[in-house]
């Protein structure tokens, strides 16, 4: 297959959103408590003849192996297949975007039987990430060669390949703003929110004095960061924040008329922010200080990451939320205020990670999500 490195968005440079084919290079030496990890997990599969340590399979008879499809954005299952086919010893094949659009595959919806560019394998576990057509379209590469149809075609192929594997990741859950009204009906504190497209009507039916303004995925949406301004989340009010992204040409609340549905959600500041990630049941958390919720877009040298202790109460309400969900992996938003009860904001199945490792200085993400894989290989092969 074809190796080439996706972006999301034209970021700034240096940032979680920037072309990243070439700062985020493998990991050259793992945590000891990773290596350790590592150790203490002894392989019961060691190879699988025809599938080479670089992923590729070279045989016909349909092995058992990890297919990773990475549709745009980030080397994040790039890490994880450098893990898997290393000291994990896991066969693992891995898909790129532009690989749909030149390779031949082939999937025997009768036998599950999954062949690329002659190479059939059994897919045991498959992790497919930003796979939806509107996301396919826009981060096609160049620009404009993927039509909807196309888009359409392959996201439709990628859920057929997933569904033939015996596990799936992410996992199952519901994007977007629902996720709120299912995270309170399972106890989980969430902000007031609206979502509407004119924002003084959503902000009087909050009535709080402050709320942020945010329009969903939107990076993903839209490759050209020039046109990022207008989409850029903003806190407004009667005292507007120190520093937040100006969006009101209404005197009063902001945009009088956005023309498509935003988030307009209850501002809760001074609290923590946390993002938190949920691996196969592992935790690990970040504490993430930003001086504007635009910040890491805007300039995320501002932007300070530590790795720290997940509080029992944050890792709490993400197991019961995954749990709930069915989602093996996600990447959560969270805010922890001088009361302690977390406050749940959102939940990624396709968030990223090694931004905030390179910022923190700790990779345990990588190879937690390496080794979440290969236990599930173990399991269902």
């Amino acid at each position: 297959m074809s190796i080439s490195f996706e972006r999301v968005g034209r970021g700034v440079p240096g940032g979680p959103y920037a072309d990243r084919s070439a700062r985020n290079r493998p990991l050259r030496k793992l945590p000891w408590s990773c290596r350790r990890s590592a150790a203490a997990r002894p392989s019961r599969v060691a190879s699988i003849p025809g599938v080479s340590r670089s992923g590729h399979a070279g045989n016909h008879d349909g092995k058992a192996a990890v297919v990773l499809v990475n549709c745009a954005g980030g080397r994040e299952l790039e890490i994880v297949r450098e893990i898997l086919t290393g000291p994990l010893k896991t066969p693992t094949i891995l898909i790129r975007q532009a690989d749909l659009h030149s390779t031949p595959m082939a999937l025997d919806v009768d036998t599950g039987l999954l062949d690329v560019a002659g190479q059939r394998v059994r897919p045991a576990v498959v992790w497919v990430r930003h796979a939806a057509a509107c996301a396919l379209v826009a981060q096609a590469e160049p620009a404009g060669s993927v039509t909807p149809l196309q888009a359409a075609a392959w996201s439709g192929f990628l859920q057929q390949v997933a569904s033939t594997a015996t596990t799936a990741l992410p996992g199952s859950t519901l994007v977007g703003p629902g996720q709120l009204a299912q995270a309170r009906r399972l106890g989980v504190r969430t902000p007031r929110t609206v979502v509407t497209n004119h924002v003084p009507t959503g902000t009087r039916g909050l009535g709080t004095p402050r709320v942020i303004v945010k329009t969903q995925d939107f990076r993903l949406f839209e490759p050209d960061r020039r046109n990022w301004s207008r989409w850029l989340p903003s806190v407004i009010g009667p005292d507007p924040v120190p520093g937040s992204h100006p969006v009101a040409d209404d005197p009063l609340v902001g945009h009088p008329d956005v023309g498509h549905p935003v988030v307009v959600q209850e501002y809760l500041g001074g609290a923590r922010e946390l993002r938190v990630y949920h691996l196969g049941g592992g935790i690990c958390a970040f504490e993430v200080d930003k001086p504007d919720p635009s910040s890491l877009m805007t300039d995320p040298g501002s932007v300070t990451v530590r790795r720290v202790s997940c509080p029992p109460a944050a890792a709490d309400a993400v197991r019961a939320l995954c749990a709930a969900w069915n989602l093996r992996y996600g990447a959560f938003d969270l805010l922890v205020p001088d009361t302690g009860e977390p406050v749940f904001l959102e939940a990624n199945p396709d968030g990223d990670w090694l931004w905030f490792e390179r910022r923190a200085r700790w990779h345990g993400v990588s190879f937690m999500a390496a080794v979440m894989v290969r236990e599930l290989f173990l399991r269902t092969s």
